[in-house]
């Protein structure tokens, strides 16, 4: 029964390097393959072609300059013995840095416990919707308002800051909403007012 050689004894068989047992294998294998037979007999030919047109051995040009240089440089890397590596010796730094690191990191753990209660909404404190909002006013002469809305919407109203152009893109910067009738009725009659909806 004939089996396929695996791609490593094909390589070796179409260069000739198989010898014994397993050239007998492939051999058999081969008779029913007749471009493998053919493939083998091109890379011969191949090797016959290249065999004549390049000279087994060549010298290069000045073979005793290059010699010459090459004992030279080898004889004086012989002759210089190689330093020895410095004594290692405690540095300051070696436990300064990883020291500074943990006191950095310590501290930054400690900032955060002690800012995680002092900010955030009413939801983040655990209340609920319906408690009362946080309000913020981000400048002198500015009046927020606080409307709920429907479901779980809650619209801010604030005068006294400009309108924000419709030419302005925030496509890249947020996600847009589609317009809920809820949103188009919420600052409609008030002047000069600005709506935020969550």
């Amino acid at each position: 029964m004939n089996t396929t050689p695996d791609e490593v004894l094909l390589a070796l068989w179409l260069d000739d390097e198989l010898q014994g047992e397993e050239l007998a294998k492939v051999e058999s294998w081969a008779l029913t393959q007749p471009d493998q037979i053919a493939a083998r007999e091109e890379i011969r030919a191949w090797r016959k072609t290249m065999a004549t047109a390049l000279p087994a051995v060549e010298e290069p040009p000045y073979p005793d300059f290059f010699n010459s240089r090459i004992t030279k440089e080898i004889r004086a890397m012989q002759a210089t013995p190689e330093p020895s590596a410095p004594a290692a010796r405690p540095s300051f730094w070696r436990w300064l840095f990883p020291a500074t690191a943990f006191a950095g990191m310590a501290l930054a753990f400690w900032v955060g416990t002690k800012t995680h209660s002092t900010g955030g909404s009413n939801l983040a404190k655990g209340g609920d919707e319906s408690s009362s909002p946080v309000w913020y006013t981000p400048e002198q002469g500015v009046d927020a308002q606080w409307v709920k809305g429907t479901g779980a919407s809650t619209v801010i109203l604030l005068n006294g800051v400009s309108a924000i152009p419709d030419s302005m893109d925030f496509t890249e910067t947020a996600m847009i909403q589609q317009p809920k009738e809820s949103d188009s009725t919420a600052g409609a009659g008030t002047p000069g007012a600005t709506k935020i909806s969550r």
